[in-house]
C-alpha cells in the first residue's frame, strides 16, 4: 500500500519506509513482548502441547541457542511461520535488543522489496481492486448458497426423521 501511495505522490519514499518499517516493529516487538511476558507457560496451551512435545521443544532451544538471531531474521520472510518465530524467540529467551536487531535488518530488505512491489504495480491496482470487489461478491453468493443448501439438507432430514418416528 506504501508503495502505491509513494506512486501517486502522496508519500515520499524515505516517508513511507520511515512510517513502514516502524509499523512493523512495533508490531513484532509488541507479540515477542507478549510471548516472552506469558513465557513457557505458553507451552501448557493443548494446541502447542501437539505440536511441539517435549523432544521438539529440546531442539528449538538448542536451534535458538545456536542460531537465535538467525531464525529471527529467516523467519522474517516466512510468512506463515513468522508469527511462530517470533513468539519462539521470547520464550526461548533471545533478548529484545538482539531480536530487534536481527528482526531490523531483516526489515530493511523486506520492507524496500515490498514498498517497490507496491510502486512498481501500482498502476494495475485499480484492476486489481475491481476483480477483488467481483471476487467478493462470488464469495457471498457461494457462503449464501453453501448455507441455505445445508439448512434444507438439515431440514429434510428432520423430515425424514419426523415421519419415521410416527
Amino acid at each position: 500500500m506504501l508503495g502505491i501511495l509513494v506512486h501517486r505522490d502522496v508519500l515520499p519514499v524515505a516517508l513511507a519506509l520511515a512510517v513502514g518499517m516502524g509499523g512493523v516493529l512495533c508490531g513484532d516487538m509488541a507479540l515477542f513482548l507478549t510471548a516472552r511476558r506469558l513465557g513457557p507457560a505458553l507451552y501448557e496451551s493443548p494446541r502447542l502441547k501437539r505440536l511441539l512435545p517435549p523432544a521438539r521443544r529440546e531442539q528449538l532451544a538448542r536451534l535458538y541457542a545456536r542460531h537465535g538471531g538467525r531464525c529471527v531474521f529467516v523467519g522474517r520472510f516466512l510468512s506463515v511461520l513468522r508469527g511462530a518465530v517470533f513468539v519462539l524467540a521470547a520464550v526461548q529467551g533471545m533478548r529484545l535488543r538482539h531480536f530487534l536487531l536481527w528482526d531490523g535488518l531483516a526489515l530493511c530488505l523486506s520492507a524496500p522489496l515490498a514498498v517497490g512491489l507496491g510502486y512498481a504495480f501500482s498502476h494495475s491496482v485499480d484492476a486489481v481492486a475491481k476483480g477483488a470487489a467481483h471476487a467478493e461478491h462470488l464469495v457471498v453468493l457461494t457462503g449464501v448458497a453453501g448455507a441455505l443448501a445445508w439448512g434444507g439438507v438439515r431440514r429434510l432430514q428432520r423430515w425424514r426423521q419426523a415421519r419415521r418416528t410416527r
